[in-house]
């Protein structure tokens, strides 16, 4: 005569505390997995649109020399200036003329405050690329000394959706005479009385109001996340 052992199942009990067990763990890791994946995200939009300036001022020399012999005009020169050297080298998809972008849309420095000021945003067209990425303004300036000239680009790279915020999805650039491209904070920048700063990690967390740094607005972050060799550390304000 054979003998066998009946398997024993689950009890209801067993079976609703083991799913809550599973939706504990899934609660207190699922936030870390997706801000992780929105990092990447971010990293990768940023430093493609890096390399895309790159090749883009690259070509521009081809057909109108060295950028040290652009003219950089003023400040109410802008469109000009990117029409000429930036757009026919650029995949712009979609371009918002002053007063056709959406005015409701608040953009937020890490500090909280409002950061439209930045850029001249309502006064300047926006330029949205092939992958998404928009040109939220573009701006003639010098440093504080008057001598050397700049043009800023900021960028947005999800275009009008949320956070909206410098450090998450808005970041700022710099064409330069003597440096080509650079991410804001380096170089001579309009914040400076004509020193130039170089990519120093302690300087662009800390160096100023626009440090990349909770407190502080954010507007230098995509230089810390180059320096870090495109990489949002840990002690990045990622918020």
């Amino acid at each position: 005569m054979g003998f066998y052992r009946k398997k024993s199942a689950f009890t209801l009990a067993e079976v609703l505390i083991t799913l809550g067990i599973i939706g504990v763990v899934a609660a207190l890791t699922m936030p870390a997995v997706i801000a992780n994946y929105q990092k990447q995200e971010t990293v990768s939009k940023l430093k493609k649109f890096y390399s895309v300036m790159q090749q883009a001022l690259t070509r521009a020399e081809l057909e109108y020399g060295n950028i040290e012999d652009w003219d950089f005009g003023k400040n109410d020169e802008t469109i000009l200036f990117f029409n000429k050297y930036l757009r026919p080298y650029l995949q712009v998809a979609k371009t918002y003329n002053v007063g056709e972008a959406p005015d409701n849309i608040e953009y937020k420095c890490i500090n909280g405050r409002n950061c439209n000021s930045y850029g001249d945003l309502a006064h300047n067209p926006r330029f949205v690329l092939s992958d998404g990425t928009m040109i939220l303004a573009t701006d003639l300036a010098y440093d504080k000394t008057g001598v050397h000239p700049m043009m800023n680009i900021i960028i947005d790279t999800n275009g009008f959706k949320a956070p909206n915020r410098y450090g998450r999805d808005v970041f700022a650039f710099s064409i330069q005479k003597d440096k080509k491209f650079v991410p804001a904070g380096v170089g001579y920048t309009s914040a400076l009385d004509g020193a130039q700063a170089e990519l120093d990690r302690d300087w662009i967390i800390s160096g100023n109001e626009r440090g990349c740094s909770t407190g502080k607005d954010g507007f230098w972050c995509a230089a810390l996340i180059m320096i870090d060799g495109w990489e949002i550390k840990d002690d990045y304000p990622w918020k």
